[in-house]
């Protein structure tokens, strides 16, 4: 996978960093901030979404906001469009991890009391809380076959460093364990820190934000095409169709998922060396976004944008 991009950090305090009809919001910003930058990042900073202009578009002054206010508020401020998942469409953590894979900013709401004896540490004690989750690293399959990271980068509104009388508040972005990610997200309170009921396992509340970089999920030593992507197409006698494989290191039958007929497009994003097919000379092998479906060169034209 390629590096994927970054928004600027933001935080959400002091107090006074958003005040609306004499209300300081600052610290009750936590999702604003996390929203804006999910908007910095989905459009590769074009668009530089500040957290007390997300808040202004609420509408709401008293209090925190929710994920539907916030995402609702970068729609109408930004044009930029997210899906909730709460309630009964909460994300599982592998869905969760497969969108953050695919390359998905996300906003997480959990509870920092799992926080709070760790050196990700950002407030007094234990309170509901939104985070932005940037990306993962250290992806691998899980028991289940399922691809799953070993940590998360995490953009925290509350980790601005600053000092206080329980200590110093770490400084984000951090990169977290998957598993603290999953106790911050299966430890929120739903229905207020007051109530002693909690999300649960198996469960994250997040907004999730467009995949609007271009970027591949790099396999078998491949390499970025020029231009990027690179939009072929099928070059196969009349009547003939190109078998598409899983992967190009070798001709196994049983790799073949798929074919494509003369004429149609093929977006490439990387390319490899791998078997070089029975009358042929090439080992050169091009592949999708995903680094899961293959073309062998001599079944393509217009590769590198020629015609």
């Amino acid at each position: 996978m390629s590096i994927p991009a970054k928004p600027i950090p933001l935080h959400q305090g002091p107090a006074n960093s958003c005040v609306i009809g004499g209300h300081a919001l600052g610290w009750l910003n936590c999702t604003p901030t996390s929203v804006a930058m999910a908007v910095t990042k989905s459009t590769l900073k074009a668009k530089r979404a500040d957290p007390c202009t997300v808040r202004r578009l609420t509408g709401d002054t008293t209090g925190g906001t929710t994920l539907a206010q916030c995402v609702h508020a970068a729609h109408v401020g930004y044009r930029v469009d997210a899906s909730v998942h709460v309630g009964n469409n909460a994300l599982s953590p592998t869905r969760f991890a497969a969108l953050l894979h695919a390359g998905h900013g996300t906003v997480v709401q959990g509870y920092t009391g799992v926080l709070v004896k760790t050196k990700f540490r950002s407030t007094a004690g234990g309170v509901n809380h939104a985070i932005y989750v940037n990306s993962g690293r250290g992806w691998h399959k899980n028991s289940a076959g399922h691809w799953v990271p070993s940590e998360v980068l995490v953009y925290d509104p509350a980790a601005d460093g600053r000092k206080s009388w329980w200590g110093t508040a770490t400084s984000s972005p951090d990169w977290w364990p998957w598993s603290l990610l999953k106790a911050f997200a299966s430890h929120l309170h739903p229905w207020g820190e007051s109530d002693k009921r909690l999300l649960g396992p198996g469960r994250i509340y997040s907004a999730v934000f467009p995949d609007t970089e271009p970027h591949a999920h790099f396999h078998y030593s491949s390499a970025r095409t020029l231009p990027f992507p690179d939009r072929t197409r099928i070059d196969v006698p009349a009547g003939h169709r190109a078998n598409v494989r899983a992967r190009p290191d070798r001709m196994n039958r049983s790799d073949i998922v798929g074919h494509k007929a003369r004429g149609k497009l093929f977006v490439a994003y990387q390319v490899a060396h791998g078997a070089t097919p029975r009358g042929s000379n090439s080992n050169v092998w091009y592949g999708s976004h995903s680094g899961r479906r293959w073309i062998h060169s001599s079944n393509l034209r217009a590769i590198g944008g020629s015609r």
